[in-house]
């Protein structure tokens, strides 16, 4: 099992937000995603915008299987949070736990 402990913003300069896990074993990670000053899903809520995001890093054979995988990286927290179904970081949240239990 797979537990979001922690959302925020990052303390990184060049980056957006911090997500941190708990695995299973008790050990935790974070990582930090999301340009500081990119525009996203959450942000403009354009739909041709998302599907080309997804397209283009869907593309990337590395991203893609850690996104469809739900293997935790920047590369998913990105896809899944700031680019998912919805417009809403809650909500994309709560579906990005659902996921992380698959």
């Amino acid at each position: 099992m797979i537990k979001i402990v922690d959302f925020s913003n990052s303390k990184k300069p060049d980056k957006r937000y911090r997500i941190t896990l708990e695995f299973s074993d008790g050990k935790m990670k974070s990582w930090d995603f999301g340009a500081k000053d990119g525009s996203t899903y959450i942000d403009h809520s354009d739909i041709v915008k998302r599907d080309n995001y997804w397209r283009r890093h869907c593309a990337n054979p590395i991203e893609n299987y850690r996104i469809k995988n739900n293997i935790p990286s920047a590369s998913l927290f990105s896809a899944r949070l700031l680019w998912g179904e919805s417009n809403d970081l809650t909500d994309n949240l709560v579906e990005l736990q659902k996921l992380l239990n698959k």
